[in-house]
């Protein structure tokens, strides 16, 4: 986590003028505290709806097996589900995260980028007189 939020709130922050630092610091933490809650209901409710189909589907075997048994199978289903929905979201977001972030480092739009350096020689003119 550490790995991923300092630099995600130095992105979102970058080439912000320091007088709006504070707003663009608590306008990034908003969007990850919204993101946060918004994929736990999401994959809560993955959970549930996949629990409740396995429950659905399987209700006769209740009889065979026993109903702590169903639960278990269908608990067993259910975070079967939310994980491989987990690692869809994970990657379509390192895909889209791939196609938007630039390489490099992070330079204000109005600077210009490193030159590189090139040794420079000119070529001695030898139709010029030496100075006196």
């Amino acid at each position: 986590m550490g790995l991923v939020i300092a630099p995600a709130i130095n992105t979102g922050t970058f080439g912000v003028p320091p007088q709006d630092a504070g707003v663009a610091s608590a306008t990034v933490t908003v969007g990850q505290q919204l993101g946060a809650s918004v994929g736990t209901s999401l994959l809560s409710t993955i959970f549930a709806a996949a629990v409740t189909s396995y429950l659905t589907a399987h209700l006769a075997a209740a009889r065979l097996i026993g109903r702590q048994a169903l639960i278990g199978l269908a608990r067993a289903h259910g975070y079967d589900t939310t994980f491989w929905w987990t690692a869809g979201i994970f990657a379509a977001g390192t895909l889209i995260g791939g196609a938007l972030l630039r390489p490099g480092p992070l330079r204000p739009a109005s600077t210009p980028p490193p030159a590189r350096e090139r040794a420079t020689t000119a070529p001695a003119d030898a139709s010029r007189e030496p100075a006196q």
